[in-house]
């Protein structure tokens, strides 16, 4: 073991122990293992990841309304479920569990009735999160544990509830992804896929991750998975020569699980994304792969390992598609500002009477953080920045579609 080798991260490691034992691995592999080892992974590893102090921010940093609007939008689906008695908020990727306890504290000020009955379930895979509240430095955090609240390491810790909403917020960006690149047959060299002959997708290859002298290194080969093939011809993916491609396969065992767990509800689902024919256009042909290191971006998943996030665009077009087919129907889709705009985030702004960005903050008083509670609004629903790069879908499952206040505004699903 080299020098380089003695310092490497306990993710690296681990990574480094399979590629040898087993060879090089596809890259879902390699983000697998340094989001998610048991030991190191970015995913499991005890220490703050969001806010200030961490390597990104989410909306619910930007703003406590976050919570609060979905907190109306989750009352209002649980109306339109005719108000059931048993009715559960499953909360998956639930971090700090900042999101379900700030929705949870909107229902007690402002709708009783479902406070009353709702049951929360936080379903987070790092066991620092689910066991130290330590970890969670959370607002939202009481004196006493609140009976409607439990936390989980997956769905099988309860049981399947009569009504459900799932909600998740930036998980599904982080399911390790495929990476494959398109090269067009009459370039790339001779040999035998296995694609050929019935799927006419002879130009697919994908990436696999080899350690060598000290540094990981990237290598192509024959998909791993005829699923990478049927995925791109299901989306009506047009690949050109040397097109970079993020197929995120664990998204589709997501709906497959949710679908299966819930009879009658609702699956919320708010990350940053885009149609598949965005997504997977020429334009974009270099990927939409992202690492986040301490409020810094990079394209580098080979350094930081385990220290860094790794994520990719989610791919809303198959979320839709995939969840037709199995029972979850599309309610809407459109952008997080749309979303909020129809739920009625103009009228959370407050009013402020001080002005001027000369005033002593001292002296403004009151005035001066309603302005700051304002200016955070404005950041949920800014135009080319969260408000746009964010979407929000929701399907629905056991019963009609429909009619929700957060689609009133603006409802896009024509474009998926």
């Amino acid at each position: 073991m080299n020098l380089k080798e003695e310092k490497i991260t306990p993710a690296e490691a681990e990574i480094i122990r399979g590629i040898r034992k087993n060879g090089p691995m596809t890259f879902a592999a390699f983000m697998d293992g340094a989001l998610y080892c048991p030991e190191g992974g970015y995913y499991t590893s005890p220490g703050g990841r969001w806010g200030e102090k961490g390597d990104y921010i989410t909306s619910l940093d930007v703003s406590p309304v976050f919570s609060k609007l979905l907190a109306k939008q989750i009352h209002e689906m649980w109306v339109l479920s005719g108000s059931p008695e048993d009715f559960t908020l499953i909360e998956a990727g639930a971090g700090r569990g900042w999101l379900s306890k700030g929705i949870l504290a909107t229902l007690e000020e402002f709708w009783r009735p479902l406070y009353d009955v709702i049951k929360v379930r936080l379903i987070e895979k790092n066991p620092y999160l689910r066991v130290d509240p330590s970890q969670r430095v959370e607002p939202y955090q009481r004196e006493e544990p609140q009976a409607n609240i439990s936390w989980h390491e997956d769905f099988t810790g309860f049981k399947r509830p009569a009504c459900a909403c799932v909600l998740s917020n930036e998980l599904i960006d982080s399911f390790p992804v495929h990476r494959v690149l398109w090269v067009e047959p009459s370039q790339r060299a001779g040999g035998s896929n296995p694609l050929r002959g019935s799927n006419p997708l002879r130009g697919l290859k994908e990436i696999y991750i080899d350690y060598v002298d000290g540094r990981f290194v990237e290598r192509l080969g024959e998909p791993s998975t005829d699923e990478l093939a049927a995925y791109i011809k299901d989306s009506g993916i047009a690949p050109v020569d040397g097109m970079l491609m993020e197929i995120n396969l664990n998204a589709c065992k997501w709906l497959e699980t949710v679908s299966a767990f819930i009879s009658n509800g609702f699956v919320i689902t708010i990350d940053y994304g885009l149609p598949a024919r965005e997504l997977y256009s020429p334009e974009r042909r270099a990927g939409s792969l992202m690492c986040h290191y301490r409020h810094t971006l990079n394209d580098n998943p080979y350094i930081n390992v385990g220290r860094q996030d790794i994520t990719a665009h989610v791919d809303f077009s198959m979320l839709m598609n995939r969840g037709n087919a199995l029972g979850l129907q599309l309610t809407g889709f459109t952008t997080q500002k749309n979303f909020f705009l129809g739920l009625g985030i103009i009228e959370e702004l407050k009013e402020a009477v001080a002005s001027g960005p000369r005033v002593d903050p001292s002296q403004r008083g009151d005035d001066y953080e309603k302005i700051k509670y304002n200016r955070a609004l404005a950041r949920l629903i800014s135009p080319g920045g969260m408000g746009d790069t964010f979407k929000v879908m929701v399907q629905h499952k056991g019963m009609d579609r429909p009619s929700l206040k957060g689609f009133s505004f603006k409802e896009m699903s024509r474009c998926l």
